[in-house]
């Protein structure tokens, strides 16, 4: 849900600036009524939290004392593995590159200067990540994991293509911005399945919120790549090119290494 939420929002902000007559004061006014909407979800949301236990009174055992007072031996420090952590980063990563650079292609190389359809992109892309990731629900967290690789692999080509073709193609354009963002749910899906699996329970919140630092991580990182290398003279279409070979090349990889890693196969 939170990928579905990313694209919601160039959605809105995209259509606010296509039909609104004054998109900026009404966009805070729109982020201003949705913040004191989580606020009241917050608020009204039940404690999960277990309450600290009570201290027993002096000379008194307190219940379960006996069993508590045993060793119980050090805990294993679980780190999230690396072909995790940079699949996730690269699967995202094209993501990013597409939010950064599809206003730019839809304007310039495609002569779309829709604001509309430039949010209507981006909530497609990250609409097809919520759908893959829905879709999969048979299927093993590997299994999850290699659709995701493909899909990822046959959006970033498509990508590619469609704006080096003599004529720029806007379907593929937008077909390739579906199946990159389609691949980068499954592939966070399938690698937080195979995690989890293999992480003892008191580490697989940890687990989680490392994989959730490193899609964020990749959201934002091509941004600013992005933008150096147009700054230091690279064309849209060759920068494009080259964080996709990057991009492909990170996710194949870390996919190989995770799909070699031997362990109990579950079901997502």
């Amino acid at each position: 849900m939170t990928v579905g939420a990313l694209g919601i929002g160039p959605l809105i902000a995209g259509c606010l600036a296509q039909w609104v007559t004054q998109p900026l004061t009404v966009s805070y006014l729109v982020f201003v009524v949705l913040g004191a909407v989580a606020l009241a979800g917050l608020w009204a949301a039940p404690e999960t939290g277990a309450p600290a236990p009570r201290a027993a009174a002096p000379g008194a055992a307190a219940p379960g004392a006996a069993a508590e007072s045993q060793p119980t031996g050090p805990r294993r420090k679980v780190r999230l593995p690396v072909p995790a952590a940079a699949g996730t980063l690269a699967a995202f990563s094209a993501n990013g590159l597409f939010a950064g650079l599809s206003g730019l292609f839809l304007a310039t190389t495609l002569h779309q200067p829709s604001h509309a359809l430039s949010g209507a992109a981006l909530f497609g892309v990250f609409a097809s990540g919520v759908a893959s990731q829905l879709a999969t629900t048979r299927l093993r967290a590997s299994q999850v994991l290699a659709v995701g690789t493909i899909s990822m692999l046959a959006g970033l080509v498509l990508l590619v293509v469609s704006v080096r073709l003599s004529a720029p193609s806007l379907a593929l354009f937008l077909i390739g911005g579906a199946l990159i963002g389609a691949g980068s749910g499954a592939v966070f899906k399938g690698t937080t399945g195979i995690v989890l699996e293999a992480s003892p329970p008191e580490s697989r919140v940890a687990m989680t919120s490392d994989l959730l630092i490193a899609l964020y991580v990749g959201l934002s990182v091509p941004v600013i790549g992005a933008g150096v290398a147009l700054d230091l003279g690279a064309s849209a279409p060759d920068t494009v090119l080259g964080f996709a070979i990057l991009v492909g090349l990170g996710v194949a990889v870390s996919g190989w290494a995770l799909l070699g890693r031997r362990g109990p196969q579950v079901r997502t």
